[in-house]
C-alpha cells in the first residue's frame, strides 16, 4: 500500500494532507503548546489518533492515543544511530533511520514499512512517501512518521529548505530489495 503525507505549503498552522488507497486523512499540529501535539483525523473531522510529545532533554518521546483507547509509547532508544521503539503491551515496533532520507519500520524482526522524505521544500512543504504492508496498522505508521516530522522539520515558511538527511551511522542498513506484501 502506498501512502503520501503532504504538508500544506500555505497554511498558518502545520497541517498535513494524507492520501491513502481507501480514504483521505488530515493531521494538524496544535499551534500554541509547550510540547508538540497533533491530531490525526478523517476527512470529516473524526479524530483517529492524538500524538503528544513528552518532556525529554535529549530524546524524542511521544504517546500515541488511538481511537480504540490503545496508547503506544514511542521514543528514541539509540540517539547515535537514530533507532526508535514504539511499544504497547507485548507489541514492539522499531523505526530505523538510514543514511540519506530513508527510514524503515519493523514489527519484531519483520519489516512492515519504509518511507522517504523529500530533499528540497519551499518553506513548508515536506512530503513523505510511505510504502507499507497492506495489513500493517496505518494509524500507527502515520503517527510514527508525523511524530518525527514534527520534531525534526523546519516550520519556516519563507525559505527554501534543503535536507541532506542522515550522514551518521545506521542501526541497520536499508534493505533495497524489500517490497510491501499484500
Amino acid at each position: 500500500m502506498d501512502v503520501t503525507i503532504q504538508e500544506r505549503k500555505f497554511s498558518l498552522f502545520t497541517e498535513y494532507d494524507i492520501t491513502t488507497p481507501a480514504a483521505a486523512l488530515y493531521a494538524k499540529k496544535q499551534a500554541i503548546a509547550l510540547l508538540n501535539k497533533l491530531e490525526l483525523q478523517t476527512g470529516v473531522g473524526q479524530v483517529l489518533a492524538r500524538v503528544q510529545a513528552e518532556f525529554s532533554l535529549l530524546r524524542n518521546k511521544y504517546d500515541f492515543d488511538l481511537l480504540d483507547g490503545t496508547v503506544f509509547h514511542f521514543q528514541c532508544d539509540k540517539l547515535w544511530t537514530s533507532v526508535y521503539s514504539c511499544m504497547y503491551g507485548g507489541d514492539v515496533y522499531t523505526l530505523y533511520e538510514h543514511r540519506g532520507l530513508k527510514r524503515s519500520i519493523f514489527r519484531e524482526e519483520t519489516q512492515i514499512a519504509a518511507y522517504s522524505k523529500n530533499r528540497i521544500s519551499f518553506g513548508k512543504g515536506n512530503e513523505y512517501a510511505i510504502r507499507m504492508d497492506s495489513d500493517a496498522d496505518l494509524k500507527l505508521i502515520l503517527c510514527m512518521v508525523l511524530a518525527l516530522g514534527m520534531s525534526e522539520d523546519n516550520d519556516d515558511q519563507q525559505t527554501v529548505n534543503i535536507d541532506i538527511g542522515n550522514l551518521g551511522p545506521e542501526g541497520r542498513p536499508f534493505d533495497t530489495s524489500w517490497e510491501p506484501k499484500g
